[in-house]
């Protein structure tokens, strides 16, 4: 075997490495268009992070033997349970399960979302006395909803 020989099968080819670079550039450009707008991520996260809330709502209101209310508005949600058991005041917030020294309540809608407002009310038996509710997080294109049924308070992703 001759030198020559030995040198051409070596490598690769101009052509096959220019095709693999221009083949590697095109996937990274559409992978990092998808990967830098992170809103619908965010809002998904804040979407299953309130139903989680209500959920745990529920179950806290069951193991407290008290009423506990998630308080829905413009900035997010609060959990809240009355002072006293007989008391219908939701003064005191109730506190987080991972970090008993912060109150239950969420970080900021993200940006260009809102969030339909209103109060859901667990009684002492995990129960829903108010009619079905149906929440809503919405930047007009996109949308995530859950329902919380009266009576059961079973909280139902939409």
């Amino acid at each position: 075997m001759s030198l020559v020989n030995i040198r051409h099968k070596a490598g690769f080819s101009l052509i096959e490495l220019l095709a693999v670079i221009i083949l590697l550039g095109i996937l990274g450009v559409v992978g990092l268009g998808r990967l830098g707008d992170g809103s619908q991520a965010d809002a998904r996260g804040f979407y299953d992070d309130t139903v989680a809330a209500v959920g745990f709502a529920q179950k806290f209101a069951i193991s407290s033997g008290c009423d506990v209310r998630v308080v829905m508005n413009a900035g997010g949600y609060q959990l809240r349970q009355s002072s006293s058991c007989a008391a219908d005041d939701f003064a005191n917030p109730v506190p987080n399960p991972a970090n008993r020294g912060v109150s239950y309540q969420s970080a900021a809608i993200p940006a260009g979302y809102s969030m339909t407002t209103g109060n859901i009310t667990f009684n002492a038996r995990g129960l829903r006395e108010e009619a079905t509710s149906n929440f809503t997080l919405s930047n007009g294109s996109d949308s995530y909803s859950f329902r919380v049924h009266a009576g059961s308070g079973l909280v139902e992703k939409l």
